[in-house]
């Protein structure tokens, strides 16, 4: 299972083959080459983010999300470091970073 950071990740690392290989229909090649160079840098900057930034953010708020689910079940025990070890298994072992 991934999360909707990995999902966005492996969608714009695929769609920076597929505008490269559509932009192989320009024939000016310092067109092509232009247009390649800008797609790649603009994707390859919102990928630096997503890796830098947003899978953090992501992973931050799974991990939120479990304890407060499991706090209000009455396992007041996940506030401790023992429910935050066990939040940080369930996220390690649903998404699995790529």
């Amino acid at each position: 299972m991934k999360t909707a950071m990995q999902e966005l990740k492996s969608d714009l690392l695929t769609a920076i083959y597929t505008c490269n290989e559509a932009l192989k229909e320009i024939k000016d090649l310092r067109t092509r080459e232009a247009c390649q160079g800008v797609v790649t840098l603009t994707i390859d900057n919102i990928l630096n983010r997503i890796d830098n930034e947003l899978l953090e953010m992501e992973k931050e708020q799974i991990i939120k999300a479990y304890l407060n689910v499991h706090s209000e079940n009455e396992y007041r025990w996940m506030e401790d470091d023992l429910g935050k070890e066990l939040a940080l298994q369930y996220y390690n072992e649903t998404f699995k970073s790529e």
